[in-house]
């Protein structure tokens, strides 16, 4: 007999649902977040089980815990349960779970104890402090806006003396406080990148996929901790949706409604924008194709968005053949 167990985590306690095939509940408990007393409990039942629990910060350690405790474990997509969210606690939880893992009807995330699933932290981490660095840069610029000056280029966050020019005090109190703090945020994204490729060494696909136009370290480390395993994905539409590269059609009743943004992963969908942002600065293939698709019409924003699907593509293949990329192959297929 399976048993279908629900999982609501939360940072200070689990609680739990255990169902049996035929929907009738076995147990329900509230334990404390502690590695070894949620694997005493889930020893604790005999036979197959299933365990299900939504994606969070704590999904990575508990998947690594629990996944040697039962027969599967599903990780599962926490945007596609929101309408079974209308009465909320956490045993209410822990109990739609269990009841949507029975019936078969979880949408799940991938998860594997892996070095490549490691890096996801550090890449994290990253992506944490450059959108911060991001935000703070705005701040400062605003402080300029803000007096009428309007001052463009790199040079604003690593000259001083443009501090100098503004005549407010408070506004140049704030201002000197945000270019140190840009300062040791700079610095810190340096280790960042140093620690980044030190690791991508470890992973003989990421030096491939340092072959194509826009992609470096870091966006290649980017993609291997994002996907961890290409052969995840039957064909690259599959994985164009993942990366949130394509649009999906409303339509109903014969009529068409337009069509939509998908749930897709964000970081892979910044790395391939800014790839391809990258790629067509060169005078690559990938740069010739974008011009082909401007000679016959296509608009500026639908070549971009074209070439940020071709890089996509082309790293799943590079990937999967465990091969260079080749500027040679990209350009007879435009002939």
């Amino acid at each position: 007999m399976i048993k279908y167990i629900g999982m609501d985590a939360h940072s200070s306690t689990c609680s739990f649902c255990v169902m049996d095939e035929k929907g009738c509940e076995l147990d329900s408990t509230t334990l404390e977040t502690n590695g070894r007393l949620i694997i005493n409990y889930l020893k604790s039942f005999g036979g197959k089980k299933k365990l299900t629990f939504e994606e969070c910060e704590l999904s990575n350690w508990l998947f690594e815990i629990t996944c040697s405790c039962v027969d599967e474990v599903i990780v599962c997509n926490p945007i596609y349960n929101l309408e079974y969210k209308r009465k909320k606690t956490d045993n209410l939880d822990a109990k739609k779970l269990a009841k949507l893992l029975r019936g078969n009807f979880l949408t799940p995330v991938y998860h594997q104890v892996s070095d490549r699933a490691e890096l996801k932290s550090l890449m994290s981490g990253y992506q944490d402090l450059v959108e911060d660095a991001v935000r703070l840069k705005n701040r400062y610029k605003s402080l300029f806006r803000k007096e009428g000056r309007k001052i463009t280029g790199r040079s604003l966050y690593s000259d001083e003396s443009f501090l100098k020019e503004i005549k407010s005090r408070d506004f140049k109190f704030v201002g000197l406080h945000a270019y140190h703090l840009l300062q040791e945020m700079e610095k810190i994204r340096l280790k960042y990148g140093s620690k980044i490729r030190s690791r991508c060494r470890k992973f003989p696909e990421i030096k491939n996929l340092k072959t194509i136009p826009g992609i470096g370290d870091i966006w290649a480390t980017q993609i291997v901790a994002q996907v961890i395993d290409p052969r995840r994905f039957k064909n690259k539409y599959k994985y164009w949706s993942y990366c949130a590269l394509v649009r999906h059609k409303r339509e109903s009743g014969g009529k068409s409604y337009g069509s939509v943004k998908g749930w897709g992963n964000k970081a892979l969908k910044n790395t391939y924008k800014m790839a391809g942002h990258a790629a067509l600065r060169g005078n690559s293939g990938i740069r010739k194709y974008y011009d082909n698709l401007l000679s016959k019409g296509v608009s500026d924003k639908n070549a971009y968005n074209a070439v940020c699907r071709k890089i996509a593509a082309i790293s799943l293949a590079v990937w999967r053949k465990k091969e260079k990329y080749d500027d040679k192959i990209l350009a007879k297929l435009m002939i």
